[in-house]
């Protein structure tokens, strides 16, 4: 089994007897094996140590969400500040006359 098809199933919805429980504990040992023996063959003995868990970096993600929500007030209040100022549309600045003159009868 690939890893893709692992992460597609679907845990059972009703509670897990004791034989249930002990089935899926020795898949789940089967399959770090095999993954194991497979890391072996391309890395040698180190590739049944398994690597260690990374870490997510906090203050990356912190200044991310901080630099983008400050983004985020300053554009929406620069598009309303922007909006109240000019309230009428371009075309409203220029209105048409309400007299056209006629310049098909003009004479050339």
């Amino acid at each position: 089994m690939t890893e893709k098809e692992d992460t597609t199933k679907k845990p059972e919805q009703e509670p897990l007897d004791d034989e249930a429980l002990e089935k899926l504990a020795v898949e789940e040992l089967m399959r770090e094996a095999v993954q194991g023996a497979a890391r072996a063959e391309i890395v040698g003995p180190s590739g049944w140590v398994k690597g260690p868990q990374q870490k997510t970096n906090k203050r990356f993600l912190v200044n991310t969400l901080r630099n983008a929500v400050s983004s985020n007030k300053y554009h929406s209040s620069r598009a309303a500040h922007k909006h109240s100022r000019h309230r009428s549309p371009k075309r409203d600045r220029y209105p048409e006359p309400s007299i056209k003159k006629d310049r098909s009868k003009r004479k050339n």
